[in-house]
């Protein structure tokens, strides 16, 4: 008799972890296509075939404004695919705070902003939007640019590196993780957006500056 209770209780504890996996698994999922959702908006609307059709029938106000608007719909969907709201926690309940991760975190958050507040100082997001193959291109070359090649991409991967030290909870984690995998595919398929605007003048750039990340320099 005891056996068969121990083997029933053990058989209902392995079940309810498996449910328990499943829904972790889903919610995980969602927030994966949600995230993959974002990125297929970001890079579909930005690359040259579409922008350029879109500009050439409705003009750059129209597609400034569906860029815009569609950024941030798919953005709030991955954003609140996480349905996390414990964005306080470390005032309400410190005892959950890690320190060593929580001020790590704040140093990659406080690079990550330093290095995007350099980079707007030498281009802004409408040089970006306003990029098109119908007049003579001119290429950034100065300040952190002369060093890294997409330094917003950095900035925005540092943030996200920041978010998961800052805020170590699964659906934070599984969020930040997929937007970085987006965010190294979005900066890839800008370097081939970028090789085709600028040709050679982009190809010697790439041999000076580094992809995301200053280059050692050789002696």
């Amino acid at each position: 008799m005891y056996i068969g209770q121990t083997i029933l209780t053990i058989v209902n504890y392995l079940l309810l972890t498996f449910k328990v996996m499943i829904v972790i698994m889903m919610e995980s999922l969602t927030i994966v296509i949600a995230s993959t959702l974002f990125g297929v908006q970001h890079s579909g609307i930005s690359s040259l075939r579409v922008k350029n059709y879109i500009i050439d029938r409705w003009g750059k106000e129209t597609y400034s404004h569906i860029f815009t608007i569609t950024s941030i719909i798919t953005f709030l969907i991955a954003f609140l695919s996480m349905n996390f709201w414990d964005w306080l926690y470390f005032l309400f309940t410190p005892q959950l705070v890690i320190i060593p991760l929580f001020i790590l975190g704040v140093a990659f958050l406080l690079s990550g902003v330093a290095i995007a507040t350099a980079a707007s100082k030498v281009i802004s997001v409408s040089t970006v939007a306003d990029m098109r193959t119908d007049r003579e291109p001119e290429l950034i070359k100065d300040g952190i640019y002369s060093r890294i090649r997409h330094p917003l991409y950095l900035a925005t991967i540092l943030s996200l590196i920041a978010l998961i030290l800052l805020y170590p909870f699964l659906p934070v984690i599984v969020f930040s993780i997929s937007m970085i995998v987006y965010t190294l595919i979005g900066a890839f398929l800008e370097e081939r957006k970028l090789i085709v605007f600028y040709g050679n003048q982009y190809r010697n750039y790439m041999n000076k500056a580094g992809f995301i990340l200053p280059k050692i320099a050789r002696h």
